[in-house]
């Protein structure tokens, strides 16, 4: 049985939160193995997804009496350890073209899912930022359900391609100001959204939608482990000490 648990353990590394409920929610409705019922799992994930979860029905082919629902207690098991364990969960996110090694996971698609799931903050860094509708749609929600939305930008100025600082007004909105920068032509390049001090996605990825959508953009979403506290801690206290200012 040891193959079966490292494959559940294998896929639940290499898909997201959101997938890997899918695709339990999907054996959970299976009987005992059969091609038929492996076929309707693997289909319940996105296709570049399809060779993890076939990797995973190899091995229930092997034990062919468990049922379905077993794969879904374990791999929820496996999530929620992690979850729990002390350490991060890491998966790499990219936007851009396909490769066996990194299957594409669009940035704008995880961050939405992010915000999402937010029940108390959202701290969404980035150089520049323009309305991309459906971000925006995900961070108004946020609001609406009283989860506090905070912007670290640049600068004002890069507000301009989503309207200005006014677009934004219902954020808490920070800019790192000319007059506290040493040197003078330092920039804020970081790029990341940190949700409820739990889970960061730090990527390369500005909030535009050619960087969300279509550029080759590179990051790594890291839930639990104290990664996000981090950073989160760190730009909390560039606002404490005023080196960032509310726009």
């Amino acid at each position: 049985m040891s193959e079966l648990a490292d494959a559940v353990a294998a896929t639940v590394g290499v898909l997201g939160r959101a997938h890997v409920r899918t695709l339990a929610d999907a054996y959970r409705d299976s009987g005992p193995f059969s091609a038929a019922f492996a076929t309707k799992a693997a289909q319940a994930v996105p296709a570049p997804h399809h060779d993890e979860v076939a990797s995973l029905n190899a091995a229930w082919a092997a034990h062919p009496d468990l049922p379905g629902v077993a794969l879904a207690v374990a791999l929820e098991s496996v999530q929620a350890a992690q979850r729990g364990a002390d350490v991060p969960a890491v998966e790499v996110v990219v936007t851009g073209p396909d490769s066996p090694a990194a299957p594409v996971r669009l940035t704008s698609e995880v961050v939405r899912q992010l915000i999402d799931q937010a029940t108390h903050r959202v701290t969404l860094v980035s150089y520049a930022a323009y309305r991309m509708a459906a971000v925006i749609a995900a961070l108004d929600a946020a609001v609406a359900r009283g989860v506090t939305v905070n912007l670290i930008l640049e600068s004002a100025a890069n507000l301009d391609g989503g309207g200005g600082a006014h677009a934004y007004a219902k954020y808490r909105t920070y800019h790192w100001p000319t007059d506290r920068r040493e040197p003078p032509d330092a920039k804020l390049h970081a790029k990341a959204v940190i949700i409820d001090s739990s889970d960061v996605l730090l990527t390369s990825a500005n909030m535009t939608n050619a960087a969300y959508d279509k550029n080759i953009e590179l990051g790594v979403l890291c839930r639990g482990g104290g990664v996000a506290r981090q950073v989160q801690a760190h730009f909390d206290a560039l606002i404490s000490r005023g080196i960032l200012e509310p726009v």
